[in-house]
């Protein structure tokens, strides 16, 4: 194994955001490292172009749900004031229930 080499993404881009820097260098073997550093910014590039993008606004009471295991999701820049609220639901809290709730 050779060198960790840094994620270059085009100045153009917006970059990824939310990633585990915490975790430890994600390593390959040398000769699939590149081709996986080539797909990544593909990828990067993909994400962030709005015709692969569902956007919308927010009005007040509106609730937006979806899976964050399988959705990626963002929020861009507002001006003004505005109150978001999140929560977490854990799909096998919900499964668990629905399950309950079936049986009556």
């Amino acid at each position: 194994m050779g060198t960790v080499k840094p994620l270059r993404v085009p100045r153009h881009s917006r970059g990824f955001t939310g990633l585990n820097y915490d975790r430890a260098p994600f390593r390959l073997e040398d000769d699939h490292q590149e081709d996986f550093y080539r797909g990544l910014c593909l990828f990067n590039e993909l994400i962030n172009d709005r015709q692969f993008q569902l956007r919308f606004g927010l009005r007040p009471g509106r609730v937006v749900l979806f899976d964050n295991w399988r959705v990626m999701h963002a929020r861009d820049a507002y001006q003004g004031h505005r109150r978001l609220c999140g929560a977490y639901l854990n799909k096998e809290d919900f499964l668990s229930k629905l399950s309950v709730l079936r049986k009556g």
